[in-house]
């Protein structure tokens, strides 16, 4: 299990326990997801980790696992992590790998690649949520923060800052790939209709509030009391 004490809980509170936090994403208004219609979409392209100990962590688990995994129909492949080299820092970084993956025709947009993150299984399930659950230690409890936070994210533009994604914060947009979270199901901002975004991620805000030692929750709260976005 990821240890949520010693340096890497120094870690984790120094870089984010005061990031700033965007209040008036939480009031954008989103569809729930569910795992039946969603397919686990999000997983498309593999995810990133906030913290180098995340990925050891699962190589970790991977090594004592591979049985299980390979059971649950998501067989590791020699190579769990993309590798990328940071043009600025010139640091490695990693991702989980990706699978290529079938899904319903016309239900990818027309820019996703048709893969998926390693530990998706068939049905779209993280097979690491499921080894946690199994393990009885939470199904957050080896998955990356990147997977179960989405779309809460915790830094923009190499920086910390804790908001709810968006199309108009979405670094990953160029001249031949239009975007990624708007195009996910729970990423894709209702125009019409929807639930206010601290609603539907209520227990992902409490959890990582537990995480960073700050009522999060409380911050949102009263800015929406303050812009009359929630009853005084």
């Amino acid at each position: 299990m990821l240890s949520l004490s010693g340096p890497f809980k120094e870690k984790l509170l120094d870089q984010y326990r005061n990031a700033p936090l965007d209040l008036a994403s939480f009031f954008r208004n989103y569809k729930a997801c569910g795992l039946g219609e969603c397919l686990g979409m999000c997983c498309n392209g593999g995810s990133g980790f906030y913290m180098k100990e995340e990925s050891e962590t699962i190589a970790k688990l991977v090594e004592e696992n591979r049985d299980w995994f390979a059971a649950q129909g998501a067989p590791m492949p020699e190579k769990i992590f993309d590798e990328e080299v940071d043009e600025e820092t010139g640091e490695v970084e990693l991702s989980t790998n990706t699978r290529e993956t079938i899904y319903p025709d016309g239900y990818l947009p027309p820019h996703f690649p048709n893969t998926s993150c390693v530990f998706r299984d068939p049905k779209g399930a993280c097979t690491l949520q499921k080894l946690g659950v199994e393990k009885g230690v939470g199904g957050w409890a080896y998955k990356p923060f990147a997977c179960w936070l989405f779309p809460l994210e915790l830094e923009h533009g190499g920086k910390p800052f804790i908001h709810v994604a968006h199309h108009s914060t979405d670094e990953y947009v160029d001249e031949t790939y239009p975007g990624f979270v708007g195009y996910t199901k729970c990423g894709a901002e209702c125009k019409t209709g929807g639930t206010p975004a601290y609603k539907i991620l209520e227990g992902e805000i409490k959890a990582l509030s537990d995480l960073l030692e700050r009522d999060l929750m409380s911050e949102i709260v009263e800015y929406g009391k303050q812009n009359q976005l929630i009853a005084a």
